[in-house]
């Protein structure tokens, strides 16, 4: 819920300021004094009611399940069904969930993933990609990796943040290690 239409270091110090309070557990967070919460959540940029309004729900839906994590960890499609019902984590985040939360192998992808993925797509053999669409490109990540949930990780990761650092929206090629190899390589200006 903290990273939803922000930067990864505005979300770090939203998180940062969580541990400040403390207010990582969803009991943590739901004593803690909405006068703590919301300076804390504000570092995450814009959106703050609607970031305090979705934390708040994704706590109540901690506490009334108090068998969450092990649903999490149980089976696949059980602990999907159970994430898509908590607000605002999207495609990308409840793979996040299920990959760092439940220990399952499953590739999150979101916007930036997909986008990344999308430029370096002709370059892989695979047909270019107009409209990337999450699933398909979900789909050909997990085909090229061991089905290990330590290479999940690290993949998610490495993905994640060259498509936020490196290939953004208005992509920094001259400093990209793939930029040899990327069909969508931009000359590089002064």
């Amino acid at each position: 819920m903290l990273s939803a239409h922000t930067t990864p270091g505005r979300r770090d110090a939203a998180y940062a300021a969580l541990l400040r309070i403390p207010a990582l557990t969803p009991d943590a967070m739901f004593r803690a004094a909405r006068g703590r919460l919301t300076p804390a959540l504000a570092q995450a940029g814009p959106y703050q009611e609607q970031r305090l309004h979705a934390l708040l729900l994704g706590v109540e839906r901690f506490r009334r399940q108090p068998a969450f994590s092990a649903i999490v960890r149980g089976a696949l499609p059980r602990a999907r069904r159970l994430l898509a019902r908590v607000p605002r984590l999207g495609e990308g985040g409840v793979h996040r969930m299920l990959l760092f939360g439940g220990q399952h192998c499953v590739m999150p992808v979101d916007r930036d993933v997909a986008r990344l993925v999308s430029r370096l797509a002709s370059a892989g053999g695979w047909e270019r990609l107009q409209a990337p669409r999450l699933r398909p490109i979900r789909r050909m990540i997990e085909a090229g990796l061991p089905r290990e949930e330590s290479a999940y990780r690290r993949a998610a990761l490495y993905l994640r943040h060259h498509a936020v650092q490196t290939c953004a929206d208005d992509p920094h090629c001259s400093v990209c290690p793939l930029s040899g190899r990327c069909p969508s390589r931009r000359d590089s200006r002064p």
